[in-house]
């Protein structure tokens, strides 16, 4: 059997990309959705943040008081165990606070804003500086010229080294910088984000990301972003560097892993 040449397969892919509109209006899915799906109720949205905090206490409370106990090699094991579970735990609770940004919380959105930015701070987000990229980003996905992260590469857009890259050793670089490295980059240097003109910087009030109306709020993510820096550098002041990596970066890192 012949297989089919290279420049044929790419052409019967790009026959089965869907390039039409969608024979419904978005309204139309939207009334498809039963009603209670877009009900929101603070004691539910509460219970799901309040439950996932207990747990992340006990998980910290666990490895704080007991993994010192163990022998060593009981102790290499327990700490990844303890890595996993945590930040599969904080990544809920950085899809809650996600949600607060959405508006999908309560009906109330000040209490909306005042959890996401306890939360995202915790979790070193700018909360509102992501909050209205992310909006934007949810408006122009896929976008070639709008979409706010993630934004498609044109094939003549590849950089000169991505041939360098295309191969099982490339990959694994690419995505190890990607799940550690790739959140914290697109926060501070706009990186796989659309292109602008200036310095885009979700910590930088003035970056070309947001409007004269938004940046006020930008000032405000950034003092909680300062408050737990604070609070951290306080930890590791009095239980160390290495307890606090250990407590609270790790579990930070597989975070960030799951977002991109």
């Amino acid at each position: 059997q012949v297989s089919p040449s290279p420049k044929k397969s790419e052409t019967d892919t790009l026959k089965r990309v869907p390039c039409e509109t969608p024979p419904f209006a978005l309204g139309e899915l939207k009334k498809a959705i039963p009603p209670h799906c877009f009900k929101r109720s603070i004691p539910r949205s509460f219970s799901y943040l309040i439950w996932d905090i207990i747990i992340a206490s006990c998980f910290y409370y666990v490895a704080t008081s007991y993994f010192s106990l163990l022998p060593h090699p009981l102790s290499y094991l327990a700490w990844p165990l303890y890595w996993a579970c945590q930040g599969c735990v904080l990544t809920g609770v950085w899809v809650i606070a996600h949600e607060c940004g959405h508006h999908a919380f309560s009906d109330y959105q000040w209490l909306d804003d005042t959890v996401g930015l306890i939360f995202h701070s915790f979790l070193l987000v700018p909360y509102f500086s992501w909050k209205y990229s992310h909006r934007r980003h949810h408006s122009n996905t896929g976008s070639l010229e709008r979409d706010e992260v993630f934004v498609p590469k044109k094939k003549s857009d590849i950089k000169w080294y991505g041939k360098y890259l295309n191969n099982p050793l490339g990959r694994t670089v690419m995505l190890t910088v990607q799940f550690t490295l790739g959140w914290p980059l697109y926060l501070a240097f706009n990186v796989s984000g659309r292109p602008y003109d200036g310095f885009a910087c979700h910590f930088h009030p003035n970056a070309p990301i947001y409007n004269d109306r938004e940046r006020l709020q930008i000032y405000i993510s950034d003092a909680g972003i300062l408050a737990v820096c604070y609070g951290l550098y306080r930890y590791a002041a009095a239980q160390g560097l290495a307890s606090m990596i250990c407590v609270y970066g790790v579990p930070l890192l597989i975070v960030n892993g799951f977002l991109v």
